[in-house]
């Protein structure tokens, strides 16, 4: 009986020792927070473990962190995944049909981006954009002929359509002395005619008897501009007004011009023709939901995909300016010793608590085998 208490006493013996050095020793990793001294002798083995590598452990750590587990390569393997890629493109559409479909209008938006009174800044730009553009393209042109300056293809399809214009003003011409307002022209000319040579006129309205003078020349006007010979003719006259006309200088047509006239007539038609005021206050969704497929369809994919791309060849150099260890190091030598010791505690305090439990199990045996060597060796 006092064998079998041995050893149980003794494995008990044994079992609070190696659970007690287990304990004690996992409690130095961390205490004390701060080196102990008896007078100016530092205790040894303070402070514990962890704090008094806490330094080195964030360097470690940093280092790790750096080489091995945030780098360029898992980064950008991470972003060329199709179902990243995915995320990224259904964000940005979500973003896009809100602005696409948004009532806001033009200039609310531009207030919003501190561009308020958009319009009268815009038709001042405006403005100052037409002055330039007329000063310098005056000052290129002026000493240049027309036929220097204008386009030879737009030359030459102007000069075709010389026997077009012609053409054009005979027909009208014949078509309008053959109306009846062409019809009371030519008699009013004809009366004038006759009045103004007094007798000599009424002789000739007495030879021509009952037929009067409007009756023998209008037929001869529609016939005379209805002959070949006059479109001919016509052309001719057409062509060599054409040919001096290119020839003039841009200083002598521009001479007869005001320039401030000129300037005032170009805004006021480019103003009339953009209407700011008209196309700032339409909701934004005016000009966006015609290109909603286009937008969502094609275009976000390609700037998903192309961003990306430029993002993941930024990466080794981005990642060399964050100098991730540091930032890693910098953090960690940041915690305190007590959350540093919390945070590993929480982690690990199942696997630590089992640690203790097997140093207690490893002293028992201990134990109970010293006590049976003890009572096979008797001294």
């Amino acid at each position: 009986m006092n064998v079998i208490w041995l050893i149980l006493f003794m494995g008990l013996i044994g079992a609070v020792i190696g659970g007690v050095t287990n304990a004690v020793a996992i409690r130095m990793l961390f205490r004390p927070h701060v080196p102990r001294y008896i007078g100016s002798w530092r205790v040894p083995f303070t402070p514990g473990l962890i704090p008094k590598r806490k330094s080195e452990l964030a360097r470690q750590v940093g280092k790790i962190v750096d080489e091995h587990l945030l780098t360029p390569e898992s980064i950008e393997q991470k972003l060329n995944e199709p179902e990243f890629r995915g995320e990224i493109e259904m964000v940005l559409q979500a973003e896009a049909k809100k602005w696409i479909h948004s009532d806001i209008t033009v200039a609310e938006l531009l207030k919003k981006a501190h561009f308020p009174n958009a319009g009268m800044h815009i038709e001042e730009q405006l403005n100052g954009w037409i002055d330039q553009k007329y000063t310098a393209i005056k000052d290129f042109y002026i000493d240049q002929t027309v036929k220097e300056s204008l386009p030879a293809e737009w030359l030459d399809k102007a000069e075709e359509k010389i026997p077009d214009i012609s053409a054009y003003i005979l027909t009208k011409g014949a078509d309008y002395f053959s109306s009846a307002e062409g019809r009371y022209r030519v008699k009013r000319m004809t009366e004038d005619f006759l009045a103004e040579w007094g007798k000599i006129g009424s002789m000739i309205q007495m030879v021509l008897g009952n037929t009067s003078l409007e009756d023998k020349i209008r037929p001869e006007i529609v016939k005379f501009l209805s002959s070949p010979g006059t479109k001919d003719l016509l052309d001719t006259m057409l062509k060599n007004e054409w040919d001096k006309v290119i020839e003039w200088k841009w200083a002598d047509v521009l001479a007869h011009i005001s320039d401030e006239k000129a300037i005032q007539k170009a805004k006021k038609f480019i103003a009339e023709q953009l209407d700011l005021e008209t196309l700032l206050n339409k909701p934004l969704s005016a000009y966006a939901i015609p290109f909603e497929e286009k937008v969502t369809g094609v275009i976000i994919p390609e700037l998903a995909a192309k961003g990306i791309e430029k993002a993941a060849k930024r990466i080794p150099s981005l990642m060399k300016k964050l100098k991730i260890a540091d930032i890693v190091r910098g953090q960690i030598e940041a915690f305190s010793t007590e959350r540093l010791e919390m945070i590993v505690l929480d982690i690990t305090h199942r696997e630590l608590k089992m640690i203790t439990w097997l140093g207690a199990l490893l002293g028992g045996i201990i134990g109970v085998f010293q006590a049976i060597i003890v009572m096979a060796f008797p001294v």
